[in-house]
């Protein structure tokens, strides 16, 4: 499940990112400031796991995880200094970018699992069983019924304050209709 992750989620998330977190090495922090106010090289980053595998990817780590502080990874080989990484990333600003970070809960920072994107090079999701898939497509089906009840109730609020009468009807039909859906799940 690949999907294109918009410019403006990205720069939410390490926004956020450098916000709450120290990266282990401040020069990581530098490049992501880079990577943040680059919207062309932003837009070529893919945040993902298990980044050793992709043919360009970088590693950093925050303050308090066992992971190493900072790897590049370029065509297999491994380079440990971040400085070599930014010039590496700023002349070569065509090339898809992976990332992977390594923070404290990570698994629970919405803005996080945004961003997060398969890596094409390392299928992960071959392993998994097919409960466990159709578990996934159970939660992300509620979550969009969840989705859609919130954006029908503010449009029936909405429908309210300006007193439209048959759009709140409609509406409220349309809500009664969801939520009898949402009870059969």
């Amino acid at each position: 499940m690949s999907t294109k992750v918009s410019l403006e989620t990205k720069k939410a998330f390490l926004s956020l990112f450098l916000d709450r977190y120290q990266l282990k090495r401040r020069e990581s922090m530098w490049i992501i400031n880079y990577l943040l106010n680059h919207d062309v090289i932003l837009s070529r980053v893919h945040f993902v796991e298990a980044v050793e595998t992709t043919p360009r990817g970088m590693a950093l780590s925050t303050i308090g995880m066992q992971e190493v502080p900072f790897q590049f990874y370029k065509e297999g080989t491994i380079f440990n200094d971040p400085e070599q990484a930014f010039h590496e990333v700023r002349l070569n600003w065509n090339d898809d970018l992976y990332v992977e970070l390594f923070f404290q809960d990570q698994w629970h920072v919405p803005e996080y699992l945004a961003v997060l994107e398969d890596n094409p090079f390392h299928r992960w999701n071959d392993t998994i069983s097919d409960q466990i898939k159709a578990e996934v497509e159970e939660a992300l089906f509620s979550l969009t019924l969840a989705k859609q009840k919130t954006e029908l109730l503010k449009k029936i609020d909405d429908a309210l304050e300006s007193q439209n009468k048959e759009e709140f009807i409609e509406l409220s039909a349309a809500l009664n209709s969801l939520e009898k859906e949402i009870s059969r799940f």
